[in-house]
């Protein structure tokens, strides 16, 4: 995440992790579905053992956890300019019972044809190999003061994949912070938003950033391992609203308490 993972930690982290998205259907506060990110160098082996992990602390809590879609890393972008695209996982390594959304690491912005050109390929390929591709995300840490320009080109880039495939995307804190205007225009524009938190300093959960994502109903809350400030959040469900939380856990987070991978 910008601000928050230089970029040559970026690097570093790209391939080793991978996490766990859990968030809450408006319909009922007790209700948690729980999603995967499955990240370069990750497979389903690890997601299936970390998932054991987290739905036994589902039932911890008294929670009635779901399992969701898995989130593919399938194509990056490096930080530096020119860097070619690397390619990541293929379908070969998960089922055609899966549902899946396949994601995109961007270090800095690439052209909009560039990235849709990819996403076509990469949805035709997934799809003939009969997986159900159900969506794509944008993992990209746009500065906030660009937030109508990464707007404009996410537009662009929808426009030209197939009209049944939804763009999600992550999103940082900060947006809300220093743009509310254009963190909420842009939000508008996508099916979600996974809003990261991955450090407690770094990232404080404010009275002034709830305030600032009131009324934004496709957040979502990223935090990392057992960061417990998620449980206090789920309780503040019927004060500010509908929440969608997410709890990203990499292989080895129970023992290191390492970074998310973005």
């Amino acid at each position: 995440m910008k601000r928050m993972v230089s970029g040559t930690s970026k690097e570093i982290l790209s391939g080793i992790f991978f996490c766990v998205l859990l968030f809450a259907w408006p319909v009922c506060a007790q209700d948690l579905i729980v999603d995967h990110w499955v990240w370069a160098g990750q497979s389903l082996d690890d997601r299936d053992e970390n998932q054991q992990k987290f739905m036994y602390d589902c039932e911890t809590f008294k929670l009635s956890c779901q399992r969701g879609e898995a989130r593919i890393l399938v194509r990056s972008w490096g930080h530096e300019l020119g860097q070619k695209s690397t390619p990541h996982h293929s379908p070969k390594s998960f089922p055609d019972t899966e549902k899946i959304i396949l994601t995109y690491r961007m270090e800095k912005r690439v052209g909009a044809r560039e990235v849709a050109a990819f996403i076509n390929r990469d949805i035709n390929i997934w799809k003939r190999a009969g997986r159900d591709i159900v969506g794509v995300e944008i993992d990209y840490d746009s500065p906030s003061s660009k937030l109508d320009d990464y707007r404009v080109w996410l537009q662009v880039v929808q426009k030209q994949i197939p009209e049944d495939i939804s763009i999600g995307i992550t999103g940082l804190p900060t947006w809300y912070e220093d743009n509310r205007k254009a963190a909420k225009k842009l939000a508008a524009a996508v099916t979600e938003v996974s809003l990261m938190f991955y450090r407690q300093k770094q990232t404080p959960i404010t009275d002034h950033l709830l305030d600032a994502i009131k009324g934004v109903n496709n957040i979502r809350y990223g935090f990392l391992c057992n960061d417990d400030r998620w449980h206090s959040l789920f309780k503040e469900k019927k004060k500010y609203g509908t929440f969608r939380m997410a709890i990203f856990i990499t292989t080895e987070c129970h023992v290191n308490r390492e970074l998310a991978p973005s």
